[in-house]
């Protein structure tokens, strides 16, 4: 049994290099979808992830309509009183105008600005980010007498959360659409291999050999050749992003795309393993029906 084993392996590694030398834009191709996938992948979830992340407002920003000390202490005072406060920090128009210019340093021509553009305000941390207890927070703030404007930038939380939806939206749509390319090119594949190989699958056929026998070489073709388009792509991907991504995006201030982790290449491989398993015994069994049935020619 374990000899039988071997020897349909090897068969399946031979019929792997033959599928290389006969049909080599397969392999070409089916290691451009996996590359131009990882890119969408990485520029998909580093986009969705930024923008969930500024989604999740952690302070509210309380404007006072006085900058007198009495009535700082006495709006601190008063929203000290209200629950699931943990602190509340104080920024003068010159600390507003560094906190700006922190923010946006790229900005051209902001440290420029007077503090007086800068109006000073309250920063209140909350002790959870959920958006009901930061609107109850909210109105009970507005009430208090001093306060001109509270924000926790409510309209702008609900556009990025609608943005980032819809890129994860966009990220299962291009993962299905290149799974089933990838099926595709793996599926034809097989299929122009098994009729370049039909008169000796007929000939196995005639001396007794079962599907098993005649499906398992290229059932083991196809998953060498998604292994090999998996790993060729990743190569290229790592050649090719890391230098792009630290010279280039993050010097011009852009860190919201990284290299996935290990269980993203982990789970990748899994799926290509999978994919090219069924597509090659989608493959063989087609191929059976239309030549009726080997065992039977």
């Amino acid at each position: 049994m374990s000899n039988n084993l071997v020897y349909l392996l090897m068969r399946g590694v031979g019929r792997f290099f033959s599928l290389l030398k006969s049909n080599p834009l397969s392999f070409v191709t089916l290691v451009t979808f996996i590359f131009i996938y990882n890119i969408f992948w990485v520029v998909g979830t580093g986009s969705a992830s930024f923008l969930n992340h500024l989604s999740n407002t952690n302070t509210i920003r309380v404007y006072l309509s006085s900058s007198q000390q009495s009535v700082i202490d006495n709006v601190t005072k008063e929203i000290n009183d209200i629950p699931n406060i943990v602190n509340i920090k104080y920024f003068s128009p010159k600390d507003a105008k560094e906190f700006a210019v922190a923010k946006a340093p790229k900005t051209m021509g902001l440290n420029s600005f007077s503090e007086d553009f800068f109006p000073a305000f309250l920063e209140v941390t909350p002790t959870d980010k959920d958006e009901r207890l930061l609107e109850s927070i909210v109105e009970s703030i507005k009430v208090l007498k001093g306060v001109d404007d509270v924000s926790y930038g409510k309209e702008y939380i609900a556009k990025f959360k609608s943005i980032s939806n819809g890129a994860w939206i966009f990220i299962l749509v291009i993962s299905l659409m290149f799974q089933l390319s990838a099926i595709f090119v793996i599926y034809n594949t097989i299929k122009l291999s098994l009729y370049s190989f039909k008169d000796e699958i007929k000939l196995y056929s005639l001396v007794g050999a079962t599907r098993p026998f005649i499906s398992i070489p290229y059932i083991v073709a196809a998953l060498f050749m998604g292994i090999s388009s998996f790993i060729t792509s990743y190569v290229l991907f790592f050649i090719s992003f890391r230098p792009f991504n630290t010279n280039i995006l993050h010097s011009a201030g852009i860190n919201i795309f990284d290299v996935p982790d290990v269980s993203f290449f982990i789970l990748s491989s899994l799926f290509i393993c999978i994919i090219s398993i069924l597509s090659a015994q989608a493959s063989i069994v087609s191929f059976l029906k239309q030549v009726s049935s080997i065992n039977e020619n």
